[in-house]
């Protein structure tokens, strides 16, 4: 047994992550790295949890992290940036590494920004317009509960959160899929960048059921939904929108006749009023002809573009890969990673260097000692073949997670049961969901065994787990 190990503390706050490595220098001093700092916008008391968290960041640290990774741009991963900025200011940080696709002087990554900015704005209008549509309440429960992944419950923007974690650090790095981050005060463990990908077509890719224990990409972005805004509020002209379907010389705007502004041909004007806005004569009774008009029945294509958003977001996650150089064990930080994050690493190589020879991803999967569950145990975010390719002999899973506020917000197998049974089975019950009783009950015992990577577990009810690998 190697006398090498990490020490994570596991925070157990609900649905976000945050973890704090400890990793061993060269001189036996820990090298601290923290892994995102946030919580879903959903969850009560989210920003005083946070803050509990980061005062004992800094006690545990003694007020220095070395590295803070931000994985991706959603606010249960960085919301604390915000949330705790005051006692963020307080610390110090060497550096902050995030992928490629949060460097603003990356092309593509500026495309991708756009694109998340468009999304989201249109998404949020959305959700707006829904309100008091009895029809479309369901469809504006399941918009807003992805938008609590880009805005906080204020209406704050989890963009806002990740400048400020850009502003803690004067070293910002942007890693790319197939190299080694920078570790030199720690020669006993390397950081293999697995992802996020560059080809925007496996960054659309949220879930391939055959990759999975249980579709494809679209390519449709923010403009069409956008538009029929602008289009509504008469502030676009339907031959300016390349996605009408029509021409502007086909029927009248609503947004005129919403108004009052109705055509100055009679039998026009009558023909749409009788039709389409005035009472209609049955019998006896009378009923408003608004049944007849679909103006709230596109906002149901939100749907798409607000999974899509997801997906996509999602798939930027910065994974990340730790080896244990000693005895080549590895422990894999997924993020929110998604089936084409993952399908991605399968173009992953680490050339041979001196000391180290050439890697694959699938060399360090099988190598895979622990395993931080991506995206809070959803099935599309573990992909079934790289996890059979995991050491089950010596393998622990860590899943942050909040099973009873997904069932609030109308998530459905959140997590995944039979990925959360699988997960078990191959880990011999080294399987850790961070809202289990016996963690947040004293009264309970721990019911994991040492054994594998595990070589020491310690609980603190209500807060966090702390453990210990090699």
């Amino acid at each position: 047994m190697t006398g090498v190990s990490v020490d994570i503390r596991c925070y157990c706050h609900g649905l976000g992550d945050c973890m704090l490595l400890s990793l061993p220098r060269a001189d036996g001093s820990a090298f601290w790295m923290l892994i995102d700092c946030g919580i879903h916008s959903a969850a009560r008391g989210g920003a005083d949890k946070i803050r509990e968290i980061v005062a004992d960041i800094a006690e545990r640290t003694g007020g220095h992290i070395d590295v803070i990774v931000g994985t991706h741009e959603h606010w249960d991963h960085l919301s604390g940036f915000i949330q705790a900025a005051e006692a963020f200011a307080s610390l110090t940080v060497g550096e902050v590494w995030f992928s490629w696709a949060e460097n603003s002087a990356d092309p593509d990554a500026r495309k991708l920004d756009k694109y998340k900015a468009d999304a989201a704005s249109a998404l949020a209008a959305a959700s707006f317009r829904m309100a008091g549509v009895e029809e479309l309440e369901e469809t504006a429960k399941g918009i807003d509960a992805l938008l609590g992944f880009v805005f906080g419950a204020k209406g704050e923007k989890v963009r806002d959160a990740r400048e400020r974690l850009r502003r803690l650090a004067p070293v910002v790095r942007h890693l790319e899929p197939g190299t080694l981050a920078p570790l030199d005060s720690v020669p006993a463990v390397r950081a293999y960048v697995l992802g996020p990908p560059r080809d925007p077509r496996l960054l659309g890719i949220e879930d391939i059921l055959s990759e999975t224990y249980a579709l494809g990409g679209r390519s449709a972005s923010a403009a069409p939904l956008a538009n029929a805004f602008d289009l509504n509020a008469a502030t676009l002209r339907i031959d300016d929108d390349p996605s009408a379907p029509f021409d502007g010389t086909m029927g009248l705007p609503l947004a005129d006749l919403a108004r009052g502004k109705w055509p100055e041909d009679a039998a026009t004007a009558a023909f749409f009023w009788s039709h389409y806005f005035g009472p209609e004569a049955t019998g006896a009774a009378e009923r408003d002809q608004a049944w007849r008009r679909i103006d709230t029945d596109w906002l149901a294509s939100s749907v798409d573009l607000a999974l899509q958003l997801d997906a996509r977001t999602n798939n930027t996650s910065l994974v990340l890969a730790l080896e244990i150089v000693e005895t080549g064990r590895v422990l894999l930080f997924a993020a929110d990673a998604q089936v084409g994050n993952w399908l991605s690493w399968s173009q992953v190589t680490f050339p041979a260097t001196s000391g180290r020879p050439a890697q694959t991803a699938d060399d360090l999967l099988r190598r895979t000692v622990f395993y931080k569950v991506g995206h809070h145990g959803s099935r599309n975010a573990t992909r079934a073949a790289a996890l059979e390719m995991m050491d089950h002999s010596a393998l622990v899973a860590f899943s942050p997670t909040d099973e009873s506020l997904a069932g609030k917000v109308g998530w459905k197998d959140f997590p995944a049961p039979k990925t959360s049974a699988r997960l078990r089975e191959i880990t011999s019950g080294r399987f850790i969901q961070s809202d289990a009783d016996w963690i947040h009950d004293a009264s309970l015992s721990v019911p994991i065994t040492l054994g594998g990577a595990l070589r020491a577990i310690r609980v603190q009810h209500g807060k966090y787990v702390d453990l210990t690998l090699g």
